[in-house]
């Protein structure tokens, strides 16, 4: 980083602020314009993700128009008209109009001539769907069906009635399973099965702290781990270690590593991460117009946009 830029980001840890087209903007205005900036770049799943983070942070009359016009223009596309139903899912209020969209994908899924089966498995999986009672579908391709059951295995342990629950023990045998895409997939669906309660969760922070480096089921683990923290767990020696190992990840330059770690913190918010949190966007902001900041590092900054603005808006609850 030359001296101007060094300069130029010493003043904005001081001041929290920073000019933009000549308006003065406070670091969380940043963070947000930047995930608006991001839903309108030309990748289509960094801007997948983008929107995703803005529908969890409350943004959702915004993003129901953006869906819109997405929709429309990936309606027909494998895997990209996946990525646009999962988001109107997600931001949908109405119970009617959200059923409509995972029907569709459920559609794609039972259906053994489409391209993205592996797709709709997954935003099945990241929608809480249960595919426990479904018929597997047979896919040729031996690696292509390894990785359809290993998302089958994840989305098998949520509950496929009102009256039952998450399928722990599965998931604990799948975690331990000798197939290391059925422990990856598992360990990295963690993150999407809310607050977990009790021994499971306090199982998952064990087997996070003591596993050994093997990239990237640990790093899911880990993010698994704090995603999923009760709230009277949230000032455990656990939860402390985590977030340490967790800072770690989000200070190198692995990008899978960095991304997880900074929606893990998110997820958690924590008004004492916040510091370290803004700390790091403000390093990576100022290295957005780099050569070097590729389509992953832009990834990276969405989630570290995200985790700043639910930490900051927990620090001021």
């Amino acid at each position: 980083m030359n001296r101007f830029l060094s300069f130029l980001l010493l003043s904005f840890i001081l001041t929290n602020s920073y000019a933009i087209n000549g308006n003065q903007l406070c670091v969380e205005e940043i963070a947000l314009n930047y995930l608006y900036e991001t839903v309108n770049d030309t990748i289509f799943w960094n801007k997948i993700h983008a929107i995703e983070f803005l529908i969890d942070l409350g943004f959702n009359e915004d993003i129901d128009v953006i869906l819109e016009e997405l929709e429309c223009n990936y309606e027909n596309i494998p895997q990209k008209r996946i990525g646009c139903w999962r988001c109107r899912v997600k931001n949908e209020k109405n119970t009617d109009k959200k059923n409509r969209y995972i029907e569709k994908i459920f559609q794609v899924y039972t259906n053994p001539n489409s391209s993205d089966i592996i797709h709709a498995i997954e935003s099945l999986a990241k929608l809480s769907v249960s595919l426990k009672n479904i018929p597997r579908p047979a896919l040729y391709d031996s690696a292509k069906n390894n990785i359809c059951n290993a998302y089958l295995n994840w989305s098998s342990i949520y509950p496929d009635s009102p009256v039952s629950c998450i399928d722990y023990s599965a998931l604990f045998k799948t975690l331990q399973s000798d197939n290391s895409d059925y422990r990856r997939i598992m360990a990295y669906g963690l993150k999407f099965l809310g607050k977990m309660e009790g021994k499971p969760w306090r199982n998952v922070a064990e087997k996070a702290i003591n596993q050994l480096a093997e990239y990237p089921f640990s790093t899911y683990l880990l993010s698994g781990a704090l995603s999923t923290c009760p709230e009277k767990e949230r000032k455990s020696c656990y939860t402390d270690l985590i977030k340490q190992k967790l800072k770690i990840l989000a200070k190198g330059n692995e990008s899978i590593n960095q991304y997880e770690a900074y929606v893990a913190l998110g997820n958690f918010a924590d008004q004492e991460d916040f510091n370290f949190i803004k700390k790091e966007f403000l390093k990576l902001y100022s290295c957005k117009n780099g050569a070097e900041f590729d389509r992953n590092k832009k990834d990276v900054l969405s989630a570290i946009s995200y985790a700043l603005l639910k930490t900051s808006d927990h620090k001021n609850k």
